[in-house]
Order: structure tokens, then sequence, then C-alpha cells
């Protein structure tokens, strides 16, 4: 499917059409990853900040997902047991709906499944929260320059 890599809709969708009908195909967006430069300078970032503040690194990591990451909202019954579902997540006192014992969660996307922009905003959330801790950091065009290093 050579003719793919062109990036003409039509084409793809022809060619899809074309295809063998026994398999399944996926159709996404190409988004780009973060660097594992990147991962490793938020992570640096976040041991010292954990350290400076006498915390877990996993209680800085979820904070930083809440504050500046991504997340989704839904309801849910109250005897499923999150953790087996869910890795970063926060959930409300359970409540009856309908007869059904309830509750709210918010789900926070894993900064191993974010895109670069996401992860940047990560990364910057983490270098203010340092910078508000007196830690030394990157400045914004050292940072700027790790979204495009190469892992």
């Amino acid at each position: 499917m050579a003719e793919l890599a062109r990036g003409d809709k039509a084409r793809c969708i022809a060619a899809l059409m074309r295809a063998d009908g026994s398999r399944e195909y996926v159709v996404s967006d190409v988004r780009r990853r973060r660097t594992l430069t990147q991962n490793a300078y938020y992570w640096a970032m976040l041991n010292r900040l954990a350290a400076k503040l006498g915390m877990a690194d996993s209680e800085v990591h979820l904070g930083m997902l809440r504050d500046y990451g991504s997340c989704e909202a839904f309801e849910v019954d109250a005897r499923v047991p999150l953790g087996d579902y869910f890795e970063y997540y926060d959930a409300g006192p359970a409540r009856q709906v309908g007869g059904r014992p309830m509750r709210m969660v918010k789900v926070y996307k894993g900064s191993s499944k974010m895109d670069s922009a996401e992860f940047s905003r990560l990364v910057n959330g983490m270098r203010d929260e340092c910078e508000a801790q007196g830690i030394d950091v990157m400045t914004p065009s050292e940072i700027a320059a790790l979204q495009w290093a190469e892992g």
C-alpha cells in the first residue's frame, strides 16, 4: 500500500476498499510522541521535587497529571475495583442512582500515552513547580530543544 504514504484521502480510502477483506484496518492521526530525552528530563525534575517536598514520586506524578495532564470523567458502578482498570484516577463518593451504587471517576492519561504537545505541557508545568520550590531547571529554550531531540 505504498500509495497511502502520499497522503491523499481519496486514494487512501480507495486502497482500503481494494484491500484484503479478511483484515481490519484502523485509520488514525499520526501524532508525535514525547522523546526519551523529554521523559528523562521530566523524571529527573520530578525526583528532585519529590525529595524537596518529602513526598513519594508517585504522589508528585499524580499531582502533575491532575494539574497539567488530560483526563476523562464518567460515572461507574461503585463496586468496580478501579485500580484493576486505571492507573491514575480520582474517585468520588458512592451514591445511589436508580438503586445502584455509582460514583464519579476522573481518569488521567499517563505520561507514556501522551503525545509530544501534551507531554510538553507536563514538562513545562513540572518546570514551573520546581522553580517555585527553588530547584534549578533548564531555561524555556533548553526545554524547547528537548522536544526535537530524538530518543
